[in-house]
């Protein structure tokens, strides 16, 4: 591509409708005190909260939350998760605990020291105020742990995706921050309808098959005999209309996994 055919900073000035590139930065119209007022203002499309797991409550969610969603701020501080989970779109809800048990099934096979350093991100939909629903694409660090290692505190950031083309998939997405400040993607899956099909323990033997267990470490792991791990593989490649497991995980989760 020749550099003529390049997007400068100089045609976007233009594109904005400044006609003269020698005046930019010209007008200071935005001041840095101001920062405040728009992290709270009407246009910001996200809202951010505390989460403390181990009492499913929110410890801090911020006030734009109401411009997002209407509900006041303090709603979800009185209620809790319990609330939030009542404005999930049904079918949404019954793909969440599939969603999590994958995120957790990750985090407990990252040494302890390395599980501050990732990034949970999936999309979900939310009803609002006004009884429609809007996409949401959240993503969270864990910031605290308990002594034994489990999930203390949370931070979430939500943003409105509603602008973006969503079918009724789940994406998500976990990422590892790096020593150079970048974040390099380490897991993907999509939850598709046919997830829901599967009963709670075919969830979890279809995650663990996809995560390369064997059926012998899957009956250790989940304490069932190796027959009834064989009998659960069974139902669910008939529930998927696989040939064999392999097709049934590719019909139901589309993934991969990058660990370096």
């Amino acid at each position: 591509m020749s550099s003529h055919q390049n997007l400068t900073p100089g045609e976007l000035y233009l594109l904005a409708g400044y006609p003269d590139k020698s005046k930019m930065n010209a007008i200071g119209l935005f001041q840095p005190d101001s920062i405040p007022k728009y992290l709270d203002a009407k246009i910001n499309p996200g809202y951010s909260c505390i989460f403390n797991w181990s009492t499913m409550q929110y410890v801090f969610i911020s006030a734009s939350v109401k411009n997002i969603l209407g509900y006041n701020r303090e709603i979800f501080m009185e209620k809790g998760f319990g609330f939030t989970l009542s404005i999930i779109h049904s079918q949404d809800v019954q793909k969440l605990r599939a969603v999590h048990s994958a995120i957790f099934n990750y985090y407990y096979n990252v040494p302890s020291a390395q599980r501050d350093k990732l990034r949970f991100s999936y999309n979900l939909r939310l009803k609002t105020t006004a009884n429609d629903y809007i996409h949401i694409l959240r993503q969270s660090t864990f910031m605290e742990f308990t002594e034994d290692g489990k999930p203390a505190i949370e931070y979430v950031n939500c943003t409105d995706i509603t602008g973006f083309q969503y079918d009724q998939t789940i994406n998500l997405s976990i990422h590892r921050l790096l020593k150079s400040g970048t974040y390099q993607l380490c897991y993907e899956q999509k939850f598709s309808e046919t997830l829901v099909k599967l009963s709670d323990r075919e969830k979890q033997v279809l995650e663990l098959v996809r995560l390369g267990h064997t059926t012998k470490e899957i009956a250790s792991r989940m304490n069932l005999a190796i027959e009834t791990v064989k009998s659960h593989r069974k139902h669910i490649i008939a529930k998927t209309g696989a040939c064999n497991m392999t097709d049934a995980i590719n019909r139901v989760v589309t993934s991969h996994v990058v660990i370096s």
